[in-house]
C-alpha cells in the first residue's frame, strides 16, 4: 500500500539579498564559499564519533579528492572514487549491533560472503542498476516526551550511503564555515561550546537569540538541497544516487509512504546533507550578508541543526530573528515560537553591591545550561552546567536499566554503572561542572540502593545505606573534569 504525503515546494522567486524571500540561485542563496584560506585545523585533537572522515586510511584514499576540490569550483566524475576498496572501508565502519532494515539482513549475514557481497553492488553501482531500498521508520523518545522519527535502511545501502558521505565531506569540508561544527573531522559538541563561549566572552555579548527549527530533517526542500549539490558537484552518478535515497519510501507498520520533502534522518549520508542544507540557507547567509550590517559583534554556533546567535546590541539581536526566520521560511523551514527567543544576557548589576533589579538570562545549547556568575574575585564568568532535562534524561535511562537488570549479580551492575557514569563525565566534565556531577551520582546510588532493596525481602531489610557505603563493590567513580578547555 502506497500513500503520497506533501506536495513538492517550488522555490519563490523572491529575492533573498535582504534576508528573507527566496533565492534564485545557489550565488543569491550564499555567496560563493571561499576555496583558499577555508581550511578547517584539527582543534585540540577532538574527532567527534560521527565525523564523516572515519580513519586516516579513508583521508589517504580521499586525498586526491580533496586537492580537486581545493582547485575546482565544481567537479565532475567524484563517484569513481565510491569503488569497492571504499565500499569494504564503509562497511567496517558500521555498527556491528546496527538494527536491521526492512530485509531483516544484519551485519555479521552480509559480512559472511563479503567479497562477493561488495563485488555485487560495486557492479550495481557502476553500470546505475543499484536501487536504493525502503527505510524502516521506527521511533525514539525525545527529552520533551514526544518521540523522534528514525529511518532504518538495510546494511548494503547503509554501505553506500557512508562511502558518499565520506565522498561528500572531502569536497564540502573545505567550504563549510567556523561556525558549523555537527558531524565534521575534528570538531564535536565540545568545539562548539568552546567556540560560543570563548566569542561571548571576548566580545562582551548581552543578547542571545536560541531557536529551535521544527521537524527540520522532515521539511528540507529537495529542489534547493538537489541545487546545493549540485553546486560543487555536478557529476550524474552521485546525483542520481541522492535522488534515489530522496525519493526512496518510508515502510510503517507496513505500509509505504512517498514523500516530496525531507531527508530521512538516521542514514549515514543524512548528516551531511543537514549540513550542506544549512551551510547555504544560513551560515553563509550570517557571515557574508547578516552580520556586516550589524553594529556591533555579532556571533553564530551550530552544531548540525541546533543553533545559537549571540549579539554585542539588542537592535542587531531583535532584526536578526525577524530576518532569521524569514531567510529559512524562504527554504522551506520553520521555527517554533515556544522555542524561539531573544534572551537578555547582560550581567552588570551583578557587579553591584546591592541586589539586583533584573537577573541576567539563561539558556540552554548542547545539553548545557549557560548562566552568568559573579566570582569571588569580582570579575563576570561564563558558567556552564548539564541542563535539569540532561539529568532528568540521564536518571530515567540509569533506574530503567537498574529496572530490567536488578537481578544481575552487584558486580556486574557495578561495572555497567561504572561505564554509563564515566560517559557522563565524558561529555558534561567541564569546569566548575563537578558539583552538578556529584549530585548525578549521589541519585544514581540512591536509584541503584531502590533497586537492590526490590530484589527480595531479605534484600529489603539489609540495604541499609550505612551497609551498602560501607561496600567495596558500591562505590561509584567520582566525577571529574575531562573538558578542561572548554
Amino acid at each position: 500500500m502506497v500513500s503520497s504525503a506533501s506536495e513538492a515546494r517550488v522555490p519563490s522567486g523572491r529575492d533573498a539579498a535582504t534576508g528573507g524571500g527566496s533565492a534564485r540561485s545557489t550565488e543569491e542563496a550564499g555567496q560563493c564559499p571561499r576555496r583558499e584560506g577555508a581550511e578547517q585545523d584539527s582543534l585540540f585533537g577532538e574527532s567527534n564519533t560521527a565525523a564523516p572522515e572515519a580513519d586516516k586510511t579513508v583521508s589517504t584514499k580521499l586525498a586526491g579528492l580533496v586537492a580537486r576540490a581545493r582547485k575546482e569550483a565544481r567537479l565532475t566524475n567524484v563517484v569513481q572514487y565510491v569503488d569497492e576498496e571504499l565500499l569494504r572501508l564503509a562497511f567496517g565502519s558500521l555498527r556491528k549491533q546496527a538494527a536491521p532494515g526492512v530485509d531483516g539482513q544484519r551485519y555479521e549475514d552480509y559480512a559472511a560472503n563479503l567479497d562477493q557481497n561488495l563485488r555485487d553492488l560495486y557492479a550495481r553501482l557502476k553500470s546505475g542498476r543499484y536501487q536504493a531500498p525502503v527505510i524502516r521508520r521506527v521511533y525514539i523518545p525525545k527529552g520533551d516526551g514526544k518521540r523522534r522519527p528514525l529511518g532504518i535502511t538495510t546494511i548494503e545501502d547503509r554501505v553506500v550511503q557512508k562511502a558518499v558521505a565520506w565522498v561528500l565531506s572531502a569536497v564540502f569540508e573545505r567550504d563549510f564555515l567556523d561556525c558549523s561544527h555537527g558531524f565534521r573531522p575534528h570538531r564535536s559538541p565540545h568545539t562548539a561550546l568552546h567556540h560560543l563561549r570563548g566569542g561571548m566572552r571576548q566580545h562582551w555579548a548581552r543578547y542571545v537569540v536560541e531557536v529551535d527549527v521544527v521537524n527540520y530533517f522532515g521539511a528540507v526542500n529537495r529542489d534547493w538541497l538537489r541545487k546545493f549539490v549540485r553546486h560543487r558537484v555536478n557529476d550524474g552518478g552521485l546525483l542520481r544516487l541522492l535522488n534515489r535515497w530522496l525519493k526512496a519510501g518510508v515502510m510503517e507498520n507496513g505500509v509505504v509512504t512517498l514523500s516530496t520533502d525531507g531527508v530521512p534522518q538516521g542514514g549515514p549520508v543524512s548528516p551531511v546533507l543537514s549540513n550542506i542544507y544549512l551551510h547555504y540557507v544560513l551560515d553563509l547567509w550570517f557571515e557574508r550578508r547578516f552580520k556586516k550590517t550589524c553594529q556591533g559583534y555579532a556571533g553564530l554556533t551550530r552544531f548540525a541543526d541546533d543553533f545559537v546567535a549571540t549579539f554585542r546590541y539588542q537592535a542587531d539581536a531583535w532584526r536578526f530573528r525577524q530576518e532569521m526566520e524569514e531567510r529559512l521560511a524562504a527554504f522551506g523551514l520553520r521555527v517554533a515560537p515556544e522555542k524561539t527567543a531573544l534572551l537578555y544576557f547582560k550581567g552588570d548589576q551583578l557587579l553591584e553591591s546591592k541586589r539586583p533589579t533584573r537577573k541576567p538570562d539563561t539558556f540552554v545549547f548542547l545539553g548545557f545550561t549557560h548562566f552568568l556568575a559573579k566570582t569571588r574575585s569580582g570579575i563576570l564568568n561564563i558558567v556552564l552546567k548539564p541542563s535539569v532535562k540532561a539529568r532528568e534524561r540521564f536518571i530515567r535511562k540509569v533506574r530503567t536499566w537498574l529496572t530490567v537488570n536488578r537481578h544481575m549479580n552487584v558486580r556486574d551492575q557495578r561495572a555497567h554503572l561504572d561505564k554509563m557514569l564515566n560517559g557522563y563525565y565524558q561529555y558534561f566534565g567541564l569546569r566548575l561542572c563537578c558539583t552538578f556531577l556529584l549530585g548525578v551520582r549521589q541519585r544514581v546510588r540512591r536509584s541503584w540502593v531502590w533497586a537492590l532493596k526490590r530484589r527480595s525481602q531479605k534484600a529489603k531489610r539489609r540495604c541499609d545505606w550505612a551497609t551498602l557505603s560501607a561496600q567495596p563493590w558500591f562505590q561509584l567513580p567520582l566525577p571529574h573534569v575531562t573538558q578542561a578547555w572548554v
